[in-house]
């Protein structure tokens, strides 16, 4: 009876452990909009991003490259140069709202402290498909 005991006590707390470890864990399916041109209209943008939160690192797409995440808040999730792994141009930022599922990718305007929107949308929660491999 004691082993049985043991047993079921293990399997509880790996089985807490796993689960805080895959709250943490996660890929976000996003669908919104998307700015391609100034002063044309938008058009439909989705796109899927890796999150691991306990290695603070990100990706996006078919995620070649990881990068890091700068900022976790209990309300948001910020990733500056946003499109730096996938060849796009510096000074964009991701956030991710934990709370309402918004998402809103944008590019600094320079010294007046505005910005415009690249692309903005909603993102529902998925089981994680994983991060690269290092080689070394």
């Amino acid at each position: 009876m004691r082993n049985v005991l043991t047993w079921v006590a293990t399997a509880a707390i790996l089985s807490a452990a796993g689960s805080a470890l895959a709250a943490n864990q996660y890929d976000l399916t996003c669908k919104g909009t998307e700015q391609k041109e100034t002063g044309k209209p938008a058009t439909p943008w989705a796109e899927t991003f890796r999150i691991d939160l306990d290695a603070k690192r990100w990706c996006r797409g078919d995620c070649r490259t990881a990068a890091r995440i700068d900022a976790v808040t209990p309300d948001e999730i910020v990733i500056s140069n946003s499109r730096a792994t996938s060849g796009g141009p510096n000074g964009t930022a991701l956030s991710f709202s934990r709370a309402s599922g918004d998402v809103r990718e944008y590019m600094d305007a320079g010294w007046s402290g505005s910005s415009f929107d690249i692309a903005k949308g909603k993102c529902t929660r998925d089981l994680f498909s994983g991060m690269p491999g290092v080689k070394f």
